[in-house]
């Protein structure tokens, strides 16, 4: 990032400039209306006045705009989850290093806040009585887009964000998770109701980037989602984290599970027209490459994924990654792998492949997860995974008794390798073995969930923080004089810049509901894992 471009770009947000005429008297409502304008009657006809707002909540879950997405994500999650690592020899010291950059971190709930809420905010206020199945939708977006941030954060605004108070205080992590229960409880019942009374209508169309205004298929991401949610806190309520995971698969609306026509992408729809964010960075910033923990697995494997996901290096011609948190000084490390990613490539918001996966953590938990076992549903989500890039899985792939993680030897620098025995290297092979234990079947399908789900680093990184898995390579050089711990990994961002300006007294409620000080050290309400 040797600068964050500042882009002229055209977002399609609809009619959100369409002002709402209104009158000072009911006898001259004709001459306070402007002519030139569409009056939200004129509008209602085809949602204009409130679908508008919607296309840009989708857009902002992880953002197409390079210079938002590389500080809403890239230089943290994409990082700390092993995906990738940067060349950069330019940044000193930053997230990778442990040395929390401020300018960079703001992002992520400065756009929840600017994209999401205040969206769902004009689509609350706008809505009529017939127009709630618009409101289901705004619910699953704003409960997808925030759960993003506050898994950065921690505590956020939420309950009363727009509430016009002097100060808005942030909620507790566990209250925001029963709202977002609760949220998704009025969205899937909406939606339900409102497929079966108008089957085949699709109001949403001419505004959904995504499911092309399909509302069977929100169905299926919003359990989808649930379950993904139920899980996050499982060790920090496993009983709610149980009754919401079960109550996702008994859903007759399903879950996302077809490789072809399930993942939730950011398409170039209804007017949308943008080039995927981690083109730029890669290619054009060439600020962000493959990460160390990523080849050591995938190359360890043998998986033909790698070269779906990554280009061979120009440094040799092999693929090569880099082992985060080293203090680069020098260009050499610009020639590794880059991302293996077009400028037209949709930007994914979830795969259908992670519904397995966490079934299949379902089923190892002795959940109900509709029938199946921990195996079935872990082979189905390897399956999935490989049919969703496109790659063939090779002969005895899931049988495979023998493969484990490769050592990582840099290249370029002998001092940064990891090599066999060291406890960070993962030591978990493919085959699942029902006679396992536990933590070690654990660690499969978290490790495949992971080579899944690829290039989603914020829901990696939660992953990682919450099971451990898959294990990632300490930082070479650790800058956060003390606050981040080398072996504890980062678990968080502070809390913005911004709000500690505009709204310290809703800060202090955010820091008090933490439970600890605002640095990248302190865990989550959810990060309870005895083992982690």
């Amino acid at each position: 990032m040797k600068t964050i471009y500042k882009k002229n770009r055209i977002l399609w947000v609809g009619l959100l400039g369409l002002l709402l005429s209104s009158s000072c008297t009911k006898n001259f409502e004709g001459l306070n209306t402007n002519p030139s304008k569409v009056t939200q009657a004129q509008a209602a006809g085809d949602f204009q006045y409130i679908g508008g707002f919607l296309p840009d909540m989708e857009e902002n879950i992880a953002s197409p705009v390079d210079y938002t997405y590389q500080v809403q994500q890239n230089l943290n999650a994409d990082i700390f989850s092993g995906y990738m690592s940067s060349p950069d020899y330019g940044f000193g010291p930053n997230n990778a290093t442990y040395f929390m950059r401020y300018d960079w971190n703001n992002q992520a709930f400065d756009t929840g806040n600017q994209h999401i809420m205040n969206n769902w905010q004009q689509v609350k206020a706008l809505a009529r009585p017939q127009d709630q199945h618009f409101v289901a939708i705004a619910l699953i977006l704003k409960v997808e887009g925030m759960h993003r941030v506050t898994d950065i954060y921690g505590p956020i605004p939420y309950s009363q964000y727009g509430t016009g108070n002097f100060f808005v205080p942030y909620d507790s992590q566990q209250a925001i998770y029963t709202r977002f229960f609760n949220e998704l409880d009025t969205a899937v019942n909406t939606l339900t109701a409102y497929v079966k009374a108008n089957p085949g209508a699709t109001p949403f169309k001419p505004f959904d980037l995504i499911y092309g205004g399909d509302y069977k298929q929100w169905l299926k991401f919003a359990n989808t989602l649930r379950l993904r949610l139920a899980m996050r806190i499982v060790y920090a309520d496993a009983a709610t984290a149980k009754t919401q995971a079960e109550k996702a698969v008994a859903d007759p609306n399903g879950l996302l599970s077809d490789p072809k026509n399930d993942p939730a992408l950011l398409n170039m729809v209804n007017g949308l027209s943008y080039q995927n964010a981690l083109w730029n960075i890669t290619n054009g910033y060439n600020d962000i490459c493959m990460g160390a923990p990523m080849q050591s697995i995938i190359e360890g494997y043998n998986d033909p994924r790698e070269s779906a996901y990554f280009l061979p290096s120009v440094y040799n011609s092999k693929f090569e990654g880099i082992r985060s948190g080293l203090n680069i000084t020098t260009a050499e490390y610009t020639q590794f792998s880059l991302l293996n990613v077009l400028a037209t490539t949709p930007m994914q918001i979830m795969s259908s492949s992670e519904s397995y996966f966490l079934k299949a953590e379902g089923a190892l938990r002795g959940w109900n997860m509709g029938g199946g076992t921990a195996q079935s549903f872990y082979e189905a989500g390897v399956t999935a995974s490989f049919q969703e890039r496109g790659v063939t899985m090779p002969a005895g792939y899931l049988t495979n008794t023998t493969s484990t993680a490769n050592p990582y030897i840099d290249p370029t620098n002998a001092s940064n390798n990891i090599l066999a025995g060291d406890p960070t290297l993962n030591n978990i092979t493919i085959h699942y073995d029902a006679t396992a234990s536990f933590e070690q079947n654990l660690q499969r399908i978290i490790t495949q969930k992971w080579l899944a789900i690829y290039p989603d680093g914020e829901e990696s990184w939660s992953e990682f923080r919450r099971t451990g898995y898959p294990k990632q390579f300490q930082v070479k050089e650790n800058d956060s004089g003390g606050t981040i711990s080398t072996t504890g990994y980062v678990r968080r961002l502070p809390y913005t810049t911004n709000e500690n300006k505009v709204n310290p007294k809703g800060v202090a409620t955010g820091v008090a509901a933490l439970g600890g000080p605002d640095n990248g050290g302190t865990k989550l309400w959810w990060d309870k894992n005895p083992n982690h």
